[in-house]
């Protein structure tokens, strides 16, 4: 079965959802008294960015997002109805992946502070040494909004069984865009969301960082994606942990 056509929804299908979006971000904002200046100048947008989303194209998720929250609403009450099919997710963890899940929240609490020095001195040595060679040490330019949407589009996909490549072609997308994405690099706009929405089969307001804030489901879903993700990096750890035990036993060795 090909994933691409089983999931994928056609361009029109994407047309006429974004002309609804920008018909009923208009009747919002004029039913709040506001024209696009006053907008803009609320949530810090460009007048060519709403202008352009009310007349039916498609807008940076961030964009959207600020939107959103500069109209004091909730996606559900500003995204159109989903027109590609949606699909429960399975939000039932097994007991033991609970309990393993609790057992790692318990040892990574009582070691919390220590990892976190371990972590510190690491970053210190390493700016120090850049700075030392003359090299700009590299700052973290990622937005926490955009974090959260590849986190959030990651867990689902886990959830779903996908990995990587099934989400991209299933989506239309390349596998290494999809990646960007999910490590939040990437600032996608809606027609990509609704694409990747479609694939997962799950409403688009599930891709919204900060919500959706009552759905028990979701958070469930959470867990299990931030559970594999560990155990995706255990062998990272292990060989951080051997190279760690390495270097002591060299400084006892040196001491002595």
């Amino acid at each position: 079965m090909n994933k691409k056509k089983e999931t994928q929804a056609s361009d029109d299908v994407f047309g006429e959802y974004l002309a609804e979006l920008g018909m009923k971000v208009k009747e919002l904002r004029e039913k709040k008294d506001l024209n696009i200046v006053n907008v803009c100048f609320m949530i810090g947008l460009s007048i060519s960015t709403v202008q352009n989303l009310e007349k039916g194209k498609a807008p940076a998720y961030n964009s959207l997002w600020k939107l959103i929250q500069g109209l004091e609403e909730v996606p559900d009450n500003i995204l159109p109805k989903d027109r590609h099919e949606i699909r429960p997710l399975e939000g039932q963890v097994a007991e033991t992946e609970l309990q393993n899940c609790l057992s790692l929240s318990s040892v990574f609490h009582k070691n919390r502070s220590s990892l976190q020095e371990i972590l510190t001195e690491l970053e210190r040595i390493k700016r120090d040494d850049m700075l030392s060679e003359g090299k700009k040490v590299p700052e973290d330019k990622r937005q926490p909004l955009l974090v959260e949407l590849g986190e959030r589009i990651r867990d689902i996909r886990i959830a779903r069984g996908l990995n990587g490549a099934d989400l991209a072609a299933a989506s239309g997308n390349h596998a290494p865009a999809i990646h960007l994405i999910e490590i939040g690099v990437r600032n996608p706009n809606l027609e990509t969301l609704l694409r990747i929405a479609a694939a997962l089969r799950v409403p688009t307001a599930y891709l919204f960082a900060g919500f959706p804030k009552i759905d028990a489901n979701f958070a469930l879903i959470r867990v299990r994606g931030l559970y594999s993700g560990i155990l995706s990096t255990s062998e990272q750890g292990r060989i951080l942990y051997d190279k760690l035990d390495i270097l002591e036993r060299v400084m006892k060795d040196t001491i002595n």
